[in-house]
């Protein structure tokens, strides 16, 4: 199991005390990053979920007091949103009702630790690479403008002249071996040389991603991203290749937004 740096809310709503403590010790052993919290009946799921607020659900259907399906009702009619839902049950009719609540998986009982491990593991990835990206747009935010309260600017110099641009100038930015093309919004070009890297390392510009080994974009910018052909389309209408690296990355950035 690899290591991670993220922390994760559970919630486990599971009335079979002999299940929910085997799932708790398996979550347990396999994922440090998860805090869990524990429920047998909807009364303490309710409770729970609205001072936990976790990212991830794990739900039995058929509880003493009712079934969860009422439970995930009442959450998205007070606009309770962004969490993770995984059901385990022994009952396969209610499996087209879970999908319809978005579950990412129906887990059958009985079921083996395996396959809980590869269900939940999936997931986890899944809510890992949002919390990059909601930490990521929000250190976009925080940055985007100076201590001072002035627009962030970079100052790039040239044979010819420097040239002090603010950053929503900028489109994007293309690799040329050790130089690197500014492209602008003005539809101008600036040659600089320097490897493109320096602007990615050294958090020279904000609001950018590295989208591909040769580009890096300003995101205010993207209209568009063709996950059939892995390129963004930015406003101008240029076309910005996305590596197979970058590609689930960006797709959890515009989840997100």
């Amino acid at each position: 199991m690899k290591t991670h740096n993220t922390s994760i809310s559970c919630l486990l709503l599971e009335d079979d005390a002999v299940l929910q403590a085997g799932i708790k010790q398996i979550l347990r052993e396999q994922y440090p990053e998860i805090t869990l919290h524990l429920a047998c009946n909807l009364k303490e799921a309710a409770l729970c979920f609205y001072k936990y607020q976790p990212e991830l659900l794990l739900f039995d259907i058929n509880l003493p007091d009712g079934n969860s399906f009422e439970l995930l009702e009442d959450f998205h009619k007070n606009r309770k949103k962004g969490f993770k839902v995984i059901f385990i049950t022994a009952h396969t009719h209610y499996a087209i009702s879970a999908f319809k609540y978005n579950a990412l998986d129906f887990i059958l009982k009985p079921f083996m630790p395996k396959q809980l491990c590869e269900t939940v593991s999936r997931v986890v990835e899944q809510i890992e690479e949002q919390q990059y990206f909601k930490k990521l747009e929000s250190f976009f935010k925080q940055t985007a403008i100076g201590v001072n309260g002035q627009e962030k600017k970079i100052v790039l110099k040239t044979q010819e002249a420097i040239h002090v641009l603010r950053h929503k100038e900028i489109l994007y930015l293309k690799s040329d071996n050790n130089y690197t093309e500014f492209h602008l919004v003005e539809e101008k070009s600036i040659v600089v040389a320097q490897p493109l890297k320096k602007f990615e390392e050294n958090n020279a510009l904000t609001g950018f991603l590295r989208v591909h080994q040769s580009y890096l974009v300003n995101l205010q910018y993207v209209k568009t991203f063709r996950k059939n052909q892995d390129c963004l389309l930015l406003d101008n209408d240029k076309k910005i290749p996305v590596s197979g690296r970058k590609r689930s990355q960006l797709l959890a950035y515009f989840n997100e937004l």
